[in-house]
């Protein structure tokens, strides 16, 4: 493998690291610090860092070599020179970019193989701490059961103790009894002296029973007391078997978490690996595509003309032939574009295809670029039967439409030079030729009547705005739109109207203007006053004009249905030139201004005999046949 890079260990005193890698350029040489690329280092010679401080002691350096493959060293186009040098150069830097793209793929699988080896170990790891949390689970529910028996039998022993206290209650009743009997028998021998004796003797006998019976409640209440122990141990027992229990549980529950754990760094440790396997495919991509590259480089087999096609030629055979003439008509060649011509300084490239047996088209180049495409001082555009005179087009810039400038054709016989004006001449002036070819900008003939050479009678000298703002008029504002206050003379609005932008854009300082104002009721009222400043010459684009006169508005904009303003110099509208109207030329005025006629003459010499002379005749003089 070849290398491509060299690693060190600082020691904090060294800056000088030699390398022993080829490269392209010095930019290609990249560093590492601790995987933190730095540019903190120069060349101290062609295979020599040194860096700005000494690396400190312990950190990992990277030197290797990272070829820039966006641009190619050289770029080939039609016509133009191959040089040795230029492949070579475009070839090293194929050639470094493979070498880079194979240590990465080998560095990747590599990483990807230990972390794959390290996601093993943790998924056995992992394996191994859920069987152990199975296993104190397992622990955990017969600790459980254990104290579930425990309580069961706490429960037995409470039911058993409460069993003895009810069979002593029992056994103090009887003796109880015992002793009303015995009372009951003194009495009856008191009662029956014959028979005191038996009764004595069955009151001894009851006596000495209730003794036993006494003796017997007093061993239940003991053997009562010694369940009443057994039980309070049982219960005992049982809280120890629950803390017991619930010892275990939380063992377990750690035990599942530490498990959960380690399934998630196997699980990290999967996703690393993959990135590292993906990683890995995609650097063997770029390898295979920058080898595809310098696979697919197509070199075309020279020939003089068309005649020298090979008779046997292999599929995919490819030929640049040098003299095209005649390529359009080739009944061997399929492709060729829409109107392209043959010529002998034009060189094109053909490959063959076996299924159709014809050489197809690929592409063609001038043999002398330099001369065919305008390069040279003295250039010619040639032109051809089927697209007519030479002709130059320039394209927009998408390429989608253009314009021709087209030399005349060949039955003009024309054989002139035009030359073009030293600057762009002002505004209003025209291109013209002084009969030599020499062309100038110069001034409209003052013989052209053009519109200002006319003086316009207006239909009013009136502007209306019907739309009073409570503020300067912005984007969203109508064209007729406008803004006044009663603290100052501003008249704001806006210029989207081409009438209102020109008529209030021409008020000069000074001029008289009337203001009629309308309100919502119908009320009206009048102000004259002047104009004190001008609005912007031009109103800014975007933005809206104000002109201030010399009085306050009678009313804010925004309490008025419109208002309306008078003045000489605004011109709205044009009058039409009606019936028995004609153009009259004042020289007053320079202008030609619309009057009405008086008296038309038509004059016709056709018979006017010698000595005659022009009558009137109602308006129109007739010297025809006096």
């Amino acid at each position: 493998m070849a290398t491509t890079q060299t690693t060190y260990t600082g020691n904090g005193s060294t800056t000088n690291y030699s390398f022993t890698f080829e490269y392209i350029k010095q930019a290609d040489v990249k560093v590492t610090l601790n995987t933190v690329a730095t540019t903190a280092f120069t060349f101290a010679n062609a295979t020599t860092l040194a860096f700005t401080t000494a690396p400190a002691n312990g950190v990992a350096i990277r030197i290797f070599r990272d070829t820039d493959i966006n641009t190619l060293n050289a770029t080939f186009f039609p016509g133009s020179a191959i040089k040795a040098e230029d492949l070579n150069n475009n070839f090293t830097q194929s050639h470094f970019a493979v070498q880079e793209a194979d240590f990465d793929v080998v560095t990747a699988n590599t990483t990807a193989g230990t972390a794959v080896t390290t996601a093993n170990s943790a998924v056995t790891t992992a394996n191994s701490a859920v069987t152990t949390a199975n296993s104190a689970n397992t622990k955990s529910d017969a600790a459980v059961a254990t104290s579930n028996t425990a309580e069961t039998n706490s429960n037995t022993a409470v039911a058993t103790a409460n069993t003895a206290n009810t069979n002593s209650t029992n056994a103090v009743s009887t003796a109880n009894t015992a002793s009303t009997n015995a009372t009951t028998a003194v009495n009856t021998a008191n009662a029956a002296t014959t028979t005191a004796n038996n009764a004595v003797t069955s009151a001894a006998t009851a006596n000495t029973t209730a003794g036993n019976a006494v003796t017997t409640a007093n061993s239940a209440v003991t053997t009562a007391n010694g369940a009443v122990t057994t039980a309070n141990t049982a219960l005992a027992n049982a809280a120890t078997a629950t803390t017991t229990a619930n010892g275990a549980v939380t063992t377990a529950n750690s035990t599942i978490a530490t498990a959960a754990n380690a399934v998630t760094t196997a699980n990290s440790a999967v996703t690393t690996a993959n990135t590292a396997d993906t990683n890995a495919t995609a650097a063997v991509n770029t390898a295979n595509a920058a080898a595809a590259t310098v696979a697919a480089t197509a070199f075309y087999a020279p020939l003089a003309a068309l005649a020298n096609l090979p008779g046997s030629p292999s599929n995919e055979d490819r030929v640049e032939v040098i003299n095209s003439t005649g390529v359009e008509s080739n009944s061997s060649v399929s492709g060729v574009p829409s109107g392209f011509v043959g010529s002998t300084d034009l060189t094109v490239r053909l490959q063959y295809n076996s299924s159709t047996s014809k050489w197809a088209w690929q592409q063609y180049f001038a043999a002398d670029p330099e001369n065919r495409y305008l390069t040279e001082s003295l250039p010619i555009v040639k032109g051809d039967s089927t697209n007519g005179s030479g002709q130059i087009t320039l394209n927009c810039e998408n390429n989608s439409h253009g314009i021709k400038i087209k030399g005349p054709p060949h039955s003009a016989g024309a054989n002139y030079t035009l030359t073009l004006p030293n600057n762009t001449g002002t505004t209003g002036q025209a291109l013209k030729t002084n009969g030599s070819g020499t062309l100038s900008f110069a001034d409209v003939s003052s013989s052209f009547i053009t519109q200002t050479d006319f003086s316009y009678a207006p239909t009013s000298n009136s502007l209306t705005f019907n739309d009073g703002l409570s503020s300067t008029p912005g984007s969203t504002s109508s064209e007729f739109s406008f803004y006044t206050t009663t603290g100052n003379g501003n008249f704001s609005f806006l210029p989207t109207n081409a009438s209102i932008k020109s008529n209030m854009e021409a008020l000069q300082v000074g001029d008289s203007v009337t203001l009629d104002w309308t309100l919502p009721n119908g009320t009206t009222a009048s102000q004259t006053t002047t104009v004190t400043t001008r609005t912007a010459q031009p109103i800014p684009s975007g933005s809206y004009g104000t002109v201030v006169f010399a009085n306050a508005g009678t009313y804010h904009s925004s309490s008025a249905a419109s208002v309306k303003l008078t003045c000489s110099r605004i011109s709205n509208g044009v009058e039409p030139i009606a019936n028995n109207q004609v153009l009259r030329y004042k020289t007053a005025t320079s202008k030609w201004t619309v009057d009405t006629a008086e008296v038309i003459a038509i004059c016709d010499g056709g018979n006017f005999a010698n000595g005659s002379s022009l009558v009137q005749t109602s308006t129109t003089f007739d010297g025809g046949s006096f």
